[in-house]
């Protein structure tokens, strides 16, 4: 004989509160992990921001780690600018002083053509002592003393002859080296000028694209960095998700309530209470089914809401993570369509910087070279000038001679045919004196103008010289900034995450308890079939005790049952099982509202 099914009641109402339970534990674990991810997810989105706003801050204020990528470039970029309008004005500088060297030059010709002249009035000279020699032979003794003078006059205009090609040789010697000088100076200006260009462009180019790379960098991440801020709202919608807890706890009190009022066999008196007893009990499986299903689809749609916002979300990390490491492991598209690599414009960068130093050495060695030469070239003037000095007694002699001589033709009849000769003399004695005097004036003008030039040009180079070593110095540090930074840049780069590893085990301890909780779906589902069995024992009972008492039905006197629905706290629940009771329900509270009994 079939009996009121109370151990499977009891079976059911554990299995119930054990669904219960657990899934109080995962809504309790929900309502710890997702505030933790919300919260991980804000930190790590100021972490990103701070990141990004340190690398480009404008000036560096918004930095607390000293990687200040604007600042780097910025520094770097003065030093260069600097260096630049330095070099502009010392290629100024050295144009002028290129066009004094020229002109200086040019006076060095002037007197290499005095001495020339000199030269061939001593040349002159000869041949009119020569020619005075030979009348004085004629006049035998009376024209001895005068051949003594003529002999002098062949000595001195040899000698003239001889310093005059001293000096055109010395003269020759510093056009030589002047040549040379204005050359040497000329390539060290043309190395000069290639260094400018070099600023103004190799380097100006590499810096500029430098900076469009930097730039470029840190709009793709910031980019990346306002993609990943869409990720809140699939997150905040996980939370509204779950917020069904008390509804589902609800529902499950109210199976448990219902499965409670199912009494033991025993406790039951008489056929009329036990025919009212299963009266009563045939209507609790329906209604308790009725309730599971609720209770499972709330979780149901809960948990899809949650699950497709959490696959959301997933496939949204997965395309950032995909596209960030996409982004830090592949090249940067510039404006001006080149592709180039963050670590390749900087390693760029720095090699031309030591370019740049490596040529300031050399070109401050050319200049340090030319003031050895000019200090060559002030020694070799001043020999010249010594030379020219010793024109001076030899004009002397010459006046002594010119008078000596027309003396002794005014002394001698014989000798007076040589008059035209004695003028000749007389002549020649005041034009070399005339060019002597001119070249050494020139000379001393040259030797003024030279120990101008080149005292310009030491001071030149002493300021250069410096300067070199103040923008070495600068560039050297500028240079150690931009190594350092080009690997604290690139690690950034590359270590850059849009999120902390923190989210990321949070988010996967939500996802598992969204998982879970779908799981308690299909546990409170699987309690039909004992329900079902439940039903199908009561029905049995009901129809036997039918039976045995010679009747068809049985109708209910007892309001248990409405009682029992109106302790429910959810209106809908109410409403529905009083459908199934057959009676009307007073309006209440919306169905998720909790009504205090």
């Amino acid at each position: 004989m079939s009996v009121i099914p109370f151990t499977l009641r009891n079976e059911l109402i554990a299995s119930l509160q054990s669904i219960e339970s657990e899934t109080g534990t995962v809504f309790l674990g929900l309502a710890e992990t997702l505030p933790a991810l919300v919260k991980e997810m804000n930190k790590s989105l100021e972490r990103s921001e701070a990141t990004l706003g340190c690398m480009s801050d404008a000036d560096g204020s918004g930095c607390t780690d000293d990687l200040d990528v604007g600042a780097l470039v910025r520094d770097t970029r003065a030093v260069m600018d600097g260096g630049s309008q330095e070099f502009r004005k010392l290629s100024n500088g050295y144009t002028t002083l290129f066009t004094d060297l020229q002109e200086n030059i040019g006076t060095l010709e002037t007197i290499a053509a005095s001495i020339a002249t000199i030269k061939l009035d001593s040349e002159d000279m000869e041949i009119v002592s020569l020619n005075a020699m030979t009348v004085a032979l004629k006049a035998g003794t009376a024209g001895r003393a005068f051949s003594y003078i003529t002999e002098e006059l062949k000595r001195l205009a040899t000698r003239t002859i001889a310093l005059s090609e001293q000096i055109s040789g010395r003269g020759s010697e510093l056009i030589s080296s002047f040549r040379d000088f204005e050359s040497t100076l000329q390539e060290a200006r043309s190395f000069q000028s290639q260094l400018f260009d070099n600023f103004q462009s190799r380097i100006g180019q590499s810096f500029d694209e430098f900076q469009l790379a930097v730039e470029t960098t840190l709009a793709g991440l910031q980019e990346l960095r306002e993609r990943s801020v869409d990720l809140k709202k699939p997150i905040n919608g996980m939370m509204e998700a779950i917020q069904l807890q008390d509804l589902i706890r609800q529902s499950i009190d109210h199976i448990i309530l219902a499965l409670e009022a199912i009494k033991p066999e025993e406790e039951l008196q008489d056929d009329e209470t036990l025919l009212d007893e299963l009266s009563f009990l045939r209507s609790i499986p329906e209604l308790a089914a009725a309730l599971i299903d609720d209770v499972a689809n709330q979780i149901d749609e809960s948990v899809n809401t949650f699950l497709q916002l959490t696959n959301d979300a997933e496939s949204r990390l997965e395309a950032l993570e995909r596209d960030r490491t996409e982004f830090i492991n592949g090249r940067i598209h510039l404006h001006n369509g080149r592709d180039v690599d963050l670590e390749e414009v900087f390693e760029t960068a720095a090699l031309l910087m030591n370019d740049l130093l490596r040529d300031l050495e050399a070109n401050i060695t050319n200049k340090a070279s030319l003031v050895e030469r000019s200090t060559t070239i002030t020694t070799n003037v001043e020999q010249l000038e010594e030379q020219f000095k010793q024109f001076d007694t030899l004009v002397t002699r010459f006046h002594n001679v010119d008078i000596a001589s027309r003396i002794e033709v005014a002394k001698q009849e014989t000798l007076r045919q040589m008059g035209t000769s004695s003028e000749q003399m007389t002549r020649l004695t005041a034009q070399i004196e005339r060019d002597v005097d001119e070249s050494l004036s020139t000379t001393r003008a040259f030797i003024a103008s030279t120990d101008a030039i080149v005292a310009r040009y030491r001071e030149q180079y002493k300021h250069e010289a410096a300067f070199v070593s103040r923008f070495t110095k600068d560039l050297k540090e500028a240079h150690d900034a931009l190594t350092e930074g080009r690997v604290r840049v690139t690690e950034t780069v590359a270590g850059f995450s849009l999120f902390t590893e923190g989210f990321y085990r949070v988010f996967s301890s939500n996802t598992e308890n969204g998982h879970r909780l779908s799981q308690l779906a299909d546990s409170i589902r699987g309690l039909k079939a004992e329900l079902t069995a439940m039903e199908e024992a009561i029905e049995d009972r009901y129809n036997q005790t039918l039976a045995d008492r010679g009747i068809k039905e049985w109708e209910i006197s007892s309001d248990r049952l409405k009682e029992i629905i109106e302790r429910f706290t959810i209106f809908a629940h109410k409403k529905h099982a009083g459908d199934i009771a057959g009676f009307e329900v007073n309006d209440g509270v919306e169905a998720g509202d909790i009504t205090l009994f």
